[in-house]
């Protein structure tokens, strides 16, 4: 027995991938009426199941319902009566069994979310109509561009047409009409023109807003932007222990700072002393810069090489050849100021709705 339930399992992911919610006879019966725009039961069902193709819960239900003992105490009483003489009829037994548990499970969570469904399709209507008053037409062309975005997302290596059609295949199977997400998405680019031609003159953000979202105050971001081209001088001796030969590397160090002159004669300043190199190591601000060198870079100017510093190695300098301020990374600016008009349109989108809501005459039928 325990193998048939394991078989139910299997069916019941089968079906969570191409469900099919029926429509009521009363499919044309208005539900609600926003202004002079209807919504039908038909419309109502259907974004249900729009929502349902994306529901983690479903499938969560459904794995629950499994599993738990009550469904293997029904399972065992369904087959025991029905009393099956093959695997065939096993097989068939097994598949209706699973069909009742999908249609309870999918009733139970579609009645949760007629609410939702229900606001989310009066607010499309809303922005449907504010649409219309200021003249944004979405073209067949544009909503077609969009859609092909979204199918291209599962589909990377289709064509757009390929990935289009193979979208709206999935979508038919799971009890979705191309004109319903179609609307949806219409109703979406609509509202995105609508918000951005009434606030997107109020929306303007500087650099002091950026750099405030990202959490830098003025000494933070004057260090971000100070960019040195560096070059290390490194003093090796062989043994630390040998007092005499640590003591020469400071002598050597202190002989290389009095002749530097500047980056270009790197190789004929180091090249009188046996132990000593020197390392391009490009340009670098200062946060990416080891502490306590990045505090003595910040105060030096271009010319100038830093005290020997102590390593496990040896000594080590650095020389400034270059020094200049620069902005910090643009791509993240370029992100926090995305995410900041982003959300000051989501701000004014949401109480623009709100207030379109209060005025409309929205007439709800039971």
């Amino acid at each position: 027995m325990k193998k048939s339930v394991v078989t139910i399992l299997g069916l019941i992911i089968g079906l969570i991938i191409s469900p099919h919610f029926a429509q009521s006879a009363n499919s044309h019966k208005i539900r609600v009426l926003v202004e002079d725009s209807p919504i039908t039961d038909y419309q109502v069902r259907q974004r249900i199941n729009l929502h349902l193709m994306s529901s983690r819960e479903l499938a969560t239900r459904l794995r629950a319902k499994l599993k738990s003992k009550s469904t293997q105490t029904r399972w065992r009483a369904y087959i025991q009566q029905a009393r099956p003489t093959s695997k065939e009829q096993v097989q068939k037994l097994q598949k209706k069994f699973v069909s009742r548990l999908q249609n309870e499970a999918r009733s139970g969570l579609a009645a949760g979310l007629k609410k939702k469904v229900l606001d989310e399709l009066i607010d499309e209507r809303l922005q449907i109509n504010v649409a219309k008053k200021e003249n944004i037409v979405i073209s067949n062309s544009m909503l077609n561009t969009q859609i092909s975005k979204i199918a291209k997302r599962n589909s990377k290596n289709m064509s757009d047409a390929e990935a289009t059609k193979l979208f709206y295949k999935t979508l038919a199977s799971r009890g979705v009409g191309r004109s319903t997400f179609r609307e949806k998405i219409r109703a979406s680019l609509a509202w995105q023109q609508v918000v951005r031609r009434k606030f997107g003159r109020d929306i303007q953000f500087g650099e002091k807003d950026i750099e405030q979202e990202l959490g830098l105050d003025s000494t933070t971001e004057r260090d971000r932007k100070t960019q040195l081209k560096l070059v290390r001088i490194d003093i090796s001796v062989p043994s630390q222990k040998d007092q005499s030969a640590v003591v020469q590397q400071y002598v050597d160090a202190d002989a290389i700072r009095k002749r530097f002159s500047g980056c270009s004669n790197m190789k004929s300043l180091v090249a009188p002393y046996k132990n000593a190199a020197y390392v391009s190591i490009g340009s670098k601000t200062l946060d990416e810069l080891p502490s306590p060198i990045n505090i003595i870079l910040g105060d030096m100017k271009v010319g100038q090489i830093t005290p020997p510093q102590p390593t496990p190695k040896g000594l080590e300098m650095y020389a400034v050849c270059d020094r200049q301020i620069v902005t910090m990374d643009q791509s993240k600016r370029t992100k926090v100021l995305g995410k900041l008009r982003q959300d000051a349109y989501q701000l004014r989108a949401k109480r623009y709705l709100s207030d379109l809501r209060q005025d409309a005459h929205i007439e709800y039928r039971d």
